[in-house]
């Protein structure tokens, strides 16, 4: 769809190393690429034109995104805590790190129709977050 619209091929990359080979060979069949199986080769592909979804993560996804690269979209389960309802830590924790680098983006709750939130868990609460277009100061990475 992308392609058809833009003119540009437009690389679509996944990354968990539970897949098996059948969620693989599905993936990309529909085109995505799927990369680090072993490592954190997804990361390396990381950049500021980069769309990131990160839903239910049991890895700080987010603190390493922070140290490598802004994105220009990040969607991600957020509600800027640390920990969840029964004081136990989010896999995907927020951090100083990703407080500052929040600092660069607006973000919006991800549209979700209140009949189906009861079914959807965790990812009722997906955030979008875009980058601002102008960039934090040396000064706010530093000042708490």
């Amino acid at each position: 769809m992308i392609r058809s619209s833009t003119g540009n091929r437009v690389r679509i990359l996944t990354q968990d190393p539970d897949y098996v080979d059948e969620t693989k060979k599905v993936l990309r069949k529909v085109g995505f690429e799927v990369v680090g199986q072993f490592g954190a080769g997804g990361f390396a592909e990381l950049d500021d034109e980069t769309v990131v979804f990160t839903g239910i993560a049991n890895a700080p996804i987010k603190q390493i995104i922070a140290d490598i690269a802004r994105p220009a979209l990040i969607i991600a389960l957020g509600e800027g805590k640390t920990f969840n309802a029964t004081d136990e830590l989010y896999g995907d924790p927020e951090s100083p790190r990703t407080k500052r680098m929040w600092r660069e983006y607006e973000s919006w709750d991800f549209p979700v129709e209140p009949t189906e939130a009861n079914y959807m868990g965790e990812m009722d609460k997906l955030k979008i977050h875009a980058r601002n277009a102008t960039r934090i100061t040396i000064d706010d990475l530093f000042s708490e």
